[in-house]
Parts: C-alpha cells; sequence; structure tokens
C-alpha cells in the first residue's frame, strides 16, 4: 500500500471502534462443515492511496457505509458507493483504490469453510455444499437491497458487547448463508470471466511474487484456486512451458539481481533473503542460470559501474 498523510485512529469515530480493530474472530462447526471466522472489522483506509492486486485464499466480504471506493477485478477499477458491497473469493485477483483524505468507511468480513472430518447426519442437507456456492461466485457489485448492512450492523454492535461468543459467531455465519441466497442477476456489474488462461497464470505469479518463505506451499497456492496440485501443476507447464518451481527459482534470482547491483549485503544474506536456502544452492542456481558466480556478477557490476558503491 502507498501511505499518504495518515490520520490516527482516534481521529476517526465510525461505529465506536478503531478503524481495523478486529471485533470478533472464532471457529464453528456446522454439521459437515468446518467454519473459521477469520475477523470482522470496521475499515477507513485514511492515508492510504491504494491496495495493489493481489489474491488470498479466504472469503472476503466488503460492505461500504460511507463514502467510496474504488475495485478492480483484474480489469478498469469499479465505483463502489455507499450501500453497496462485493464479495471476493479464494483465488480471486483483486486490487482497490481510496481517497487517502477522505476514506470510505465500511465493515470487512473474512472467513473460510472446509469440510469438517465428521459426516453430516443422515437425511439432512450439506451445510458444506451450501457454503462453499460462493467458491464459484462471479465478480460483481450488489446494491444492497436485502438489509445485508443491518445485518453487519447488528453483528457490529452485538460484538462489542458479547466479543466472539457462540451467539455473535452463529450470527455471522447467518450473514454468510443470506449471501449464498443472492441471485447473481441483482449484481450491477459483471467482470469478465476470471477463469481464462491469463486469468490463471497472472494469479500465479502474483502468488509467487507475494510469497517469501523457503518453501513454496503449491498445495495452498492450488486450493486458493480451486483445482487439484497436479491439474494446475499441468495446466501451468503446458501454458507456460515451464514448472511452478522453475518460475519460483527464477523469480527469486531476479530479486537477487537487484540486491547484488544495489546493495552491499553478503552474498549469503543475498541468498537467506530471497528464499533460496543456502548459499552453496544459492550459487549453483545462479551460476546455471547466467553463466557465472553471484561474486563474479556483482565485480563485473562494479567494473562497469552499474552495481552501489
Amino acid at each position: 500500500m502507498s501511505l499518504l498523510n495518515p490520520r490516527h485512529p482516534h481521529e476517526i469515530l465510525f461505529l465506536g471502534v478503531q478503524p481495523y480493530q478486529t471485533m470478533l474472530s472464532g471457529n464453528l462447526r456446522l454439521n459437515d462443515a468446518a467454519v473459521e471466522i477469520i475477523d470482522l472489522l470496521l475499515e477507513v483506509p485514511a492515508g492510504f492511496a491504494q491496495c495493489p492486486p493481489h489474491l488470498h485464499t479466504w472469503y472476503e466480504l466488503n460492505y461500504v457505509f460511507e463514502g467510496h471506493m474504488q475495485t478492480s477485478f483484474g480489469a478498469s477499477m469499479l465505483d463502489i458507493h455507499a450501500g453497496e458491497f462485493f464479495l471476493i473469493p479464494p483465488g480471486m485477483e483483486h486490487a482497490h483504490t481510496y481517497e487517502p483524505n477522505d476514506p470510505h468507511k465500511g465493515v470487512c468480513l473474512r472467513w473460510k469453510v472446509d469440510r469438517s472430518t465428521e459426516d453430516k447426519p443422515a437425511n439432512t442437507v450439506s451445510t458444506y455444499e451450501q457454503l462453499n456456492v460462493l467458491s464459484s461466485w462471479k465478480p460483481g457489485v450488489y446494491t444492497d437491497e436485502f438489509g445485508l448492512g443491518q445485518l453487519l450492523m447488528t453483528c457490529f454492535e452485538n460484538a462489542k458487547l458479547n466479543g466472539s461468543s457462540i451467539a455473535v459467531l452463529l450470527q455471522i455465519v447467518q450473514v454468510i448463508f443470506s449471501i449464498t441466497e443472492l441471485s447473481p442477476e441483482r449484481k450491477r456489474w459483471i467482470e469478465t470471466d476470471t477463469n481464462s488462461d491469463h486469468a490463471l497464470l497472472r494469479k500465479v505469479e502474483i502468488y509467487l511474487n507475494d510469497d517469501q518463505t523457503y518453501e513454496v506451499d503449491v498445495h495452498r497456492l492450488a486450493a486458493s484456486l480451486h483445482m487439484s496440485y497436479g491439474h494446475l501443476a499441468r495446466k501451468y507447464k503446458k501454458l507456460s512451458g515451464h514448472t511452478i518451481m522453475d518460475r519460483m527459482s527464477q523469480i527469486r534470482l531476479e530479486r537477487s539481481l537487484e540486491l547484488l547491483r544495489c546493495t552491499d549485503q553478503p552474498i549469503q544474506e543475498i541468498a537467506y533473503i530471497t528464499g533460496l536456502s543456502s548459499l552453496s544452492y544459492y550459487s549453483r542456481l545462479f551460476k546455471k542460470n547466467y553463466g557465472m558466480s553471484p561474486k563474479e556478477y556483482r565485480d563485473l557490476g562494479k567494473e562497469k559501474g552499474l552495481t552501489h558503491s
């Protein structure tokens, strides 16, 4: 995010809580569904101009109560005004822009749904399947004709009084159930299909560029895209010509090139920062890709006056 003219949270009064203060979180098991409420919080992005393209492995509901913001689902930005909301399912690329000096005021709800280890009782409807229909939610913005804003306000007020009690968590799940019953035809704007080959490559690229750990959790990536890892690996190789792990290594090598040019950090530290596990592995991979060692690359840059002095 770009930070501009930040305000102190206590300068903004709305719902009687500080912005980005988690009001509740917790876990529930309902029939054959395991529901994790990650957080319910007030969103007032004072001082922030944008949130760049990204994706995540949870559901996120954003409701605007005052002001406006802009959101993109991989295409042009769309204005979202007071009394409107949108849902972001796992794996959907999105980005936001804000008015840093006149921020909108809204509520953000994040949650995850997994299949419970317990079987559902006989002759009952699958709660997991009911909630999981939102995984195929297509990008769009709704005008609130359903009383969703009032439901969220009630949850907020109850959370202030009772914290993450079972009753409040159940109330949040009721909000989620109410969204599953909305008709897709009621949205006022629909994005183009995000399941295209280009969109898949873009999502993988965003995930890999965001990941800073040694071990890339490829199964988590595949789950966020609602695919098995085997299917994702085959499709990615077919579309791009290389494997996901090869692309991850390339991204990390490219990060190291910039650090070699622009800093005096020890090469072993650069290997650690870029997530390439060890100096020996980093050096072998570097030489394989660039025909020289990291030290030779840095020395060559110094000779040409291209590196940090």
